[in-house]
């Protein structure tokens, strides 16, 4: 008779073809791996409504207590969400030039404690946007946003307009820095010289890459309008969604455990 050997799970336990007594250990294992998932997965308003709380949360913060647990907060979420650090910090280094002013600023007419917590209210709160963008796509940003502003619809407000201008924007964020790219590679090749010379020479050089860069975004937008028409765009005065997502019970828990720990952060002294 053949004998059944014990196997590994993912965690490194064993456990007898999952029926073991180890098979909790291995579906906790389990759910710790599909987290990331999880998070990524979660509804676009959850994500937009802990953003507003988080936002909101640093603007009410009392001391460094809470300065620091928002820290903590916010190193949960990019542990949980596996969030590349390297790739944030550069993303968001804009912010830390405007925290340095910020904070040399406030410390020359508050004091160093009051140039800290505003210099690391601002950065926080750059950052905290940076993973909402992270963990969220543009289509699950722009429909969240559409759901969220949908009843102002009733008093006039083209929601479903600045919505749309809102993806669109977003969209052409990283098409601009392509177009840019392939632009600047296009002029190298024809031995154009763009990093030589003193400061004056470059911008030069580079003042001249304005117009095939525009005349490439003017192109994608004439596209982009032909698409939209195609599809009858602005036929209905809402429109409607294939998917539409309901929030679910696991989306109702991360929003009050989310926002509870918000207000936990204004509650510490």
């Amino acid at each position: 008779m053949l004998r059944a050997w014990p196997i590994r799970s993912a965690c490194g336990t064993r456990q007898r073809d999952g029926s073991g007594i180890l098979a909790p250990m291995a579906s906790f294992c389990e759910q710790c791996r599909n987290l990331p998932r999880a998070l990524h997965a979660l509804d676009g308003r959850v994500k937009i409504a802990l953003m507003l709380a988080y936002s909101v949360s640093l603007f009410l913060l009392h001391g460094t207590a809470g300065l620091v647990a928002a820290v903590g907060l916010l190193a949960l979420a990019i542990v949980a969400g596996r969030v590349r650090v390297g790739r944030l910090l550069r993303r968001g280094a804009p912010a830390l030039v405007l925290a340095a002013f910020l904070l040399l600023y406030q410390v020359a007419n508050a004091g160093w404690a009051t140039g800290a917590m505003v210099a690391g209210r601002v950065v926080l709160l750059v950052y905290a946007g940076l993973v909402l963008a992270v963990l969220s796509t543009e289509k699950q940003l722009a429909e969240a946003l559409q759901r969220l502003l949908a009843p102002l619809a009733r008093w006039g407000v083209p929601v479903r307009d600045v919505t749309a201008a809102l993806s669109i924007a977003l969209r052409f964020l990283p098409l601009t820095a392509c177009e840019l790219a392939c632009v600047r590679a296009a002029q190298r090749s024809r031995g154009a010289s763009l990093e030589a010379g003193g400061l004056y020479a470059r911008l030069r050089a580079n003042a001249a890459l304005m117009v095939p860069l525009f005349v490439g975004l003017f192109r994608r937008a004439d596209r982009l309008a032909a698409a939209m028409d195609a599809r009858c765009f602005g036929a209905t005065a809402m429109p409607t969604s294939l998917n539409a997502r309901r929030l679910s019970l696991g989306d109702g828990v991360v929003l009050v455990v989310g926002c509870g720990l918000c207000l936990g952060l204004v509650l510490l002294p």
